[in-house]
């Protein structure tokens, strides 16, 4: 009976666990977009060499859409390892 007691208890921590790997794997994706759009905007404008776009990345946590989709996804990476913890005791 204990076990079940703490096997209902962990269900929380393994979604916030869920949650945090999903944004993570968010604000990847997000950094790879940003680096990849700044390159080929340096490209079109014709510049070639090292270009100083390091740490403009930075300024991406203020981007409404940025926060939005970090959020979507630690809500829905919480949402499905609850779940999913939920219907596999």
């Amino acid at each position: 009976m204990i076990w079940h007691i703490l096997k209902s208890l962990l269900i929380f921590p393994k979604g916030l666990l869920g949650g945090l790997i999903a944004a993570t794997l968010m604000w990847t994706v997000v950094i790879f977009y940003y680096n990849w759009h700044a390159t080929r905007n340096v490209r079109r404008l014709g510049y070639e060499g090292p270009v100083a776009i390091a740490g403009g990345w930075q300024y991406l946590v203020q981007v409404p859409w940025v926060v939005v989709l970090l959020s979507v996804a630690f809500g829905l990476g919480f949402y499905l390892v609850v779940s999913w913890a939920a219907r596999h005791p």
